[in-house]
């Protein structure tokens, strides 16, 4: 913030803070119908998706992450995709303790899909806003996000 700029007004960053969340799941119900309508369970798309974006050779320690759960709960959602053909787990040539995780053929098409159709679902929801006013939001966020990240570190 500028040293001239003035302060934001409580009720300023009681609303953007407090829109967050509501934003946050409004985003996830549409990306949930958008993956579901390629006949695609949430967490197997999101697996993919996240591998495609991320990979190759995310481990699956990564790929939790990435997903949002823990190692462990990204078994069952790795076995279902590799039944499908979308995905393979493989030994780590460095750690013979970890997983790494590659997009097959088929799960590279259904991952480009899911990207094409998060795109369209993306330029209909911002029709209408300044390319602008979203860079400002972003910048917003991911400063937000740094100073959060930085201030839970020091409470360590």
């Amino acid at each position: 913030m500028p040293d001239n700029a003035p302060a934001p007004s409580p009720q300023t960053l009681f609303a953007l803070t407090n829109s967050l969340q509501p934003v946050r799941r409004a985003w996830i119900q549409v990306a949930r119908v958008t993956v579901e309508s390629m006949n695609l369970s949430v967490p197997v798309g999101t697996a993919v998706l996240m591998t495609y974006r991320y990979g190759p050779d995310i481990t699956q320690k990564d790929l939790a992450f990435a997903v949002g759960v823990n190692s462990g709960a990204l078994v069952r959602t790795l076995d279902q995709a590799e039944n499908a053909q979308l995905l393979e787990r493989a030994d780590s040539p460095t750690d013979r303790r970890s997983k790494i995780v590659n997009l097959l053929p088929e799960g590279r098409k259904v991952a480009l899909e899911i990207e094409k159709r998060l795109q369209a679902v993306r330029q209909d929801l911002f029709d209408g806003i300044p390319e602008e006013d979203i860079k400002v939001a972003t910048r917003v966020l991911r400063a937000l996000e740094e100073r959060v990240v930085t201030r839970l570190g020091a409470q360590d």
